[in-house]
């Protein structure tokens, strides 16, 4: 596997350089951690799927040191929020705490309570944050239409916005050094570009993710035998993606993905995707001068990115319209589709920039052949009007200017 060479090198180099220094390597441990799962069920199936969660993990728990806080609010016969903390290698509910049935789940208040509660039940430690519930792919809200996010509420029909989510671990004054969001279609840039700042990784399902979700027990054993989280993550997502590559999902277009990003290297990111995107503002009049098939001589630039735009992969099927489709796959098909030299450069270099930044992203054979990397809104309804309003304040658009080119081809 080629990403294997690309970042298990620098991995064994880093550890030999640790050897000569120190005489030994600095390894995690899962005495250093709490994990922290934050979770909605949603419905009565995802309720128990997320309980399932904990009951496995009850299996490693005697042979760790792991700490594991849990709040889930159920959606089964009855609606109830529940609190629970790890103490002799087993789950104790914590009785003295009941969220009732109108807690509200996705609010950045309450998520920030539980962690600055974790914390204090668990001080000291490193924290490892887990969100476990459906989750839609990012879209602005204006017009009449919500919002979307994670951990949706089946009772209030709501969800939580990636910004509250960021703003529920900022105001929390904890610091949280991985985020496993554990719901379908995270991957979208204008989510992650929410969440830079706030946490050092994060794992996520970039387009659809199994219902099982993840395997937390075995997350739990590579806390005590890996040399540092940047390859336990490269392990994980390895290891379920290879469980997940072999679930059929009840529709076709349905594929499932699977990533791990080390969020040091998103920021570069985003002054890339600044320049690709004024150059491609500024090209839209240009005419292609070659003959090259999917190129069409003497077609606008501007026409073949839309050509580009329709022939890339389609991420997101939200009330059956294409709402989000790959980036890096529609960048690729920009350049192939006009033959702009100056674009093939920039997102080259790009493309290696994502290189550094992707630990590792595994995907089923429904979205073979595409470099799976980050979803984009591309819907030109998002693009008008209140909605647009919306998608202008967000983090991504003020720092790459999407929703300029975007306004420029639809």
């Amino acid at each position: 596997m080629k990403k294997s060479l690309i970042f298990l090198m620098p991995l064994t180099a880093a550890a030999a350089m640790i050897v000569s220094c120190t005489g030994r390597v600095e390894r995690l441990s899962s005495s250093d951690y709490c994990i922290m799962f934050y979770s909605s069920g949603g419905d009565s199936s995802h309720t128990e799927c997320i309980m399932d969660y904990r009951d496995a993990m009850e299996m490693v728990l005697p042979e760790s040191q792991v700490a594991v806080t849990w709040l889930i609010k159920s959606h089964d016969s009855t609606v109830t929020t529940l609190r629970s903390y790890t103490q002799n290698a087993e789950f104790v509910t914590d009785t003295a705490w009941d969220g009732g049935t109108g807690y509200d789940i996705v609010s950045h208040e309450n998520l920030s309570e539980f962690i600055k509660w974790s914390a204090t039940m668990f001080p000291g430690r490193k924290y490892v944050l887990v969100t476990a519930g459906h989750g839609d792919a990012w879209r602005p809200a204006g017009d009449g239409a919500r919002a979307s996010g994670l951990l949706y509420d089946g009772v209030t029909r709501k969800s939580m916005t990636p910004s509250d989510l960021a703003r529920g671990i900022g105001e929390s004054g904890v610091d949280v050094e991985v985020l496993i969001a554990n719901n379908c279609l995270q991957g979208s840039v204008e989510t992650l570009a929410d969440w830079d700042g706030y946490v050092d990784y994060v794992v996520f399902g970039g387009s659809y993710l199994p219902d099982i979700g993840g395997d937390y027990p075995y997350f739990i054993k590579l806390l005590d035998r890996s040399e540092d989280m940047r390859s336990l993550l490269y392990e994980y997502v390895e290891h379920c993606g290879e469980f997940f590559n072999g679930i059929e999902f009840p529709f076709e277009h349905m594929g499932s993905s699977f990533s791990a990003v080390d969020m040091s290297r998103f920021a570069p990111l985003m002054e890339s995707l600044r320049g690709i995107f004024d150059e491609m503002g500024g090209s839209l009049d240009r005419l292609c001068a070659t003959t090259d098939s999917p190129q069409v001589l003497g077609r606008s630039y501007a026409d073949g990115y839309r050509a580009a735009m329709d022939a890339s992969l389609q991420m997101d099927l939200y009330s059956r319209k294409p709402g989000t489709c790959d980036l890096y796959d529609f960048l690729y098909r920009a350049v192939v589709y006009t033959a702009h030299p100056e674009l093939m450069t920039l997102v080259g270099e790009f493309r290696n920039q994502l290189d550094e930044a992707v630990i590792l992203n595994v995907h089923n054979y429904k979205l073979d052949g595409f470099k799976v990397s980050f979803n984009i809104c591309t819907l030109p309804e998002y693009f008008e009007g209140k909605r647009l309003e919306s998608y202008r304040a967000s983090k991504f658009d003020q720092a790459t200017g999407w929703s300029g080119l975007m306004t420029e081809l639809f």
